[in-house]
């Protein structure tokens, strides 16, 4: 199977130096170089002044030696760097020193000049090019020989934006990554992974790792006093949330322009909500936007929040583990209550493409867009017609860029999942793709054969057939793939039938479900179809009828197949009938009756 992934617009280089190695890549892009030493005796990771030591890049008595590494910054929109730090006996004109280079090395900018101990984080965007380079070196004065420093997680973070659908909307501002008229939202059901219940007080902070890459994120707080704050992978994504009039931080608002204890709003620290209808909730979605939403009374309907300065995008790391800390500026007591749940992006049919991206995210040859049931028309499963500044197309919208779809997204069944993302929509044993009228000869539900591809809109490209308008066997504007069939139970068989020649008969079958008929006579050892004739009529009837039959058609055998137009998958057979041709018994001539044998 072709296996493609969808372009990433958060690209990572990062080093961790969990090994005595120079040539780590521990984020989601490889870095252009290792680290080159220069002025070290050794000139590698092992020994002298330069080394990785203790799971740290560490240096020692720095007089003009220096290390750097190089990163391919080509795209990107805005760079940062972070990275911690810890330092002996340096101070005053001995510091650590962070030189960057935009310029492939032709000139260096310092950007730190460090002592002490702590973390490190910089806005590098002024110096995005092909071949951005990062230099640790002395500040100022030669180091001492009891003079070192150690660097750990390091992480250059550049947000390089992509547009995989065209529209004009980058990935991290469109709602609908493939134009298929599905959010990105509906293609992934939330299945949380992780899920953790906290209460912390006096300013404890909350600490989750989950793994497996980008995901949607739920916060949900049952209770907290006036504020809180949120890291991700280390960024502090909005500072303090703020909900208490008169405080510091950064204040959530509703649509009135109003924040709680406002307004006649009550103060947030004095209601308390459940599990299941928090007081505030935020979700984070696989592209690192953030909403929030508040009730406005104890388990009250969410009301969107909008914070005075828009938080950043949360930096998920798509391929590891991603650390989740919430916290609280310690002003007094404190405390907060509720739950995180975090869920990995969704990739249906396993093709690499995942759901957001995917044309038809469960490889049974229907697209996305048909599946939706938003009716819109469609060019190779992208709906026609405008785009907004939302990334949706507007014709599934009631107003255009309002985020929202003017339609529930198709589940035939009711069983919770939609039908783009399962193999039988309608639940009734018959599989979508053979439902379509398309060729799926090894009965996986998937279109073609076993040797499946697909290209990098998630389209299957090995079978023969597909992406057609499904079929609709009984006319009546519903996709047999979306409509409950089944196969036909006959209440009533064929019989036996007596038939002189000359004469007329029928074998007749009552089924209540069935829509088609075929009846069939046995030639030999083969069941042959039968057409209507000058002695078969109704041969696609629920009675067929036959007339004039000659003594040659003594004995034949009759059946009759029964098929439910919105169900291709099998059909009912009826029971064997038998035609008997007989003569008169009593032939009668002048005045002398004579009797004979029948046949």
């Amino acid at each position: 199977m072709l296996s493609t992934s969808a372009v990433k617009a958060q690209q990572t280089y990062a080093d961790n130096f969990s090994t005595q190695a120079y040539n780590r890549n521990d984020g989601n892009t490889n870095w252009a170089t290792d680290w080159i030493e220069s002025g070290d005796i050794d000139n590698g990771p092992t020994a002298e002044y330069i080394q990785i030591q203790s799971n740290q890049l560490y240096m020692y008595w720095i007089w003009g030696e220096n290390i750097q590494r190089t990163a391919d910054l080509t795209g990107a929109t805005s760079a940062t760097l972070d990275f911690d730090y810890t330092t002996n006996s340096l101070g005053g004109t001995q510091q650590l020193g962070v030189f960057i280079s935009g310029n492939g090395g032709a000139s260096f900018n310092q950007i730190g000049t460090l002592s002490g101990n702590g973390s490190f984080s910089q806005d590098i965007s002024g110096y995005i090019s092909s071949n951005t380079i990062l230099r640790f070196a002395k500040s100022d004065a030669d180091w001492n020989s009891d003079d070192n420093a150690s660097i750990d997680n390091l992480i250059l973070s550049a947000i390089v934006p992509t547009d995989s659908d065209g529209d004009g909307v980058e990935d991290v501002a469109d709602l609908d990554n493939d134009n298929d008229g599905i959010l990105d939202v509906e293609e992934c059901p939330f299945v949380p992974i992780v899920t953790q219940s906290f209460t912390s007080t006096n300013g404890t902070v909350i600490t989750n790792t989950a793994s497996n890459g980008r995901g949607n994120l739920y916060i949900d707080f049952i209770s907290i006093d006036n504020s809180f704050n949120l890291t991700i992978n280390g960024t502090d994504v909005a500072t303090e949330f703020q909900f208490q009039p008169g405080a510091a931080g950064n204040f959530a608002r509703f649509d009135t322009g109003f924040t709680y204890g406002q307004n006649g709003v009550p103060q947030l620290w004095s209601m308390t909500g459940t599990a299941t209808n928090p007081m505030l909730r935020i979700i984070i979605d696989a592209d690192g936007n953030l909403e929030l939403f508040g009730a406005q009374s104890p388990a009250g309907t969410l009301l969107q929040l909008t914070l005075d300065t828009p938080p950043v995008t949360v930096p998920w790391n798509p391929s590891g583990s991603n650390t989740i800390s919430i916290g609280q500026m310690l002003t007094g007591p404190t405390n907060m209550t509720g739950q995180l749940s975090f869920n990995e992006e969704c990739d249906t049919d396993l093709d690499g493409i995942l759901n957001r991206f995917d044309l038809d995210s469960d490889n049974d040859g229907i697209y996305d867009a048909v599946e939706a049931g938003h009716g819109q028309a469609h060019t190779n499963g992208i709906v026609d017609g405008a785009i907004g500044t939302d990334g949706i197309p507007n014709s599934v919208q009631n107003a255009p860029n309002n985020k929202l779809v003017n339609y529930t997204i198709q589940d035939t069944d009711g069983d919770g999942t939609a039908d783009a993302q399962e193999l039988d929509a309608d639940a009734d044993g018959c599989l979508d793709v053979l439902e379509a009228s398309y060729t799926d000869p090894n009965g996986d539900g998937l279109l073609g054969g076993a040797s499946l591809t697909v290209n990098t809109l998630g389209v299957v490209t090995s079978g023969t057939d597909g992406y057609t308008t499904p079929a609709d066997g009984d006319s009546n504007t519903t996709f047999d793939f979306q409509e409950v069939g089944a196969i036909p139970t006959i209440t009533t068989q064929p019989i036996t039938t007596i038939i002189c020649p000359g004469c007329s008969g029928d074998f007749t079958v009552i089924a209540g479900t069935a829509d088609t008929y075929q009846w069939q006579r046995l030639d030999g050892l083969v069941w042959t179809n039968l057409t209507d004739s000058s002695i078969y009529n109704g041969t696609v009837t629920a009675t067929l009828t036959i007339t004039n039959p000659t003594p040659t058609n003594n004995g034949e055998q009759y059946r009759v197949l029964l098929g439910d137009l919105a169900y291709s998958c099998s059909q009912t057979t009826s029971n064997i009938a038998t035609l008997n041709v007989s003569v008169a018994t009593v032939i009668t001539n002048r005045r002398i009756t004579y009797r004979v044998n029948l046949n």
